[in-house]
C-alpha cells in the first residue's frame, strides 16, 4: 500500500451544477500528481466532508489510470524539452 499527502487545492462552488470543483494533490516522494476533481452536494456542506468526498474522487481516478495527470504531463513535456525533442 502507497502512502502520501493529498491537498485539494482551487476549491470552487458551481452553482449551476450544485457541486464543489478543485485540484486534488497527491504528494508522492519527489512528485506530485494531480487530478481535476467534481462533487455535487450542498453549498451549506462542511470543508472536512467536501474535502474528504473530493479526495476519495481522486484516489478512484488514480487507481483506474483515469483523469487528467496534469503533473506527468508537465514532466513529459520538459523531459523532451531538455532533450531538444521539443521546441516552442
Amino acid at each position: 500500500m502507497q502512502s502520501y499527502g493529498a491537498e485539494v487545492q482551487g476549491l470552487t462552488y458551481n452553482a449551476v451544477e450544485q457541486s464543489y470543483e478543485a485540484k486534488v494533490v497527491f504528494h508522492e516522494a519527489f512528485e506530485k500528481v494531480t487530478y481535476p476533481v467534481a462533487l455535487q452536494a450542498p453549498i451549506t456542506a462542511d470543508f472536512k466532508t467536501i474535502s474528504r468526498g473530493l479526495v476519495l474522487r481522486a484516489r478512484a481516478l488514480r487507481a483506474r489510470g483515469r483523469g487528467a495527470n496534469v503533473a506527468h504531463l508537465k514532466r513529459v513535456a520538459d523531459t523532451a524539452a531538455d532533450s531538444g525533442r521539443l521546441t516552442a
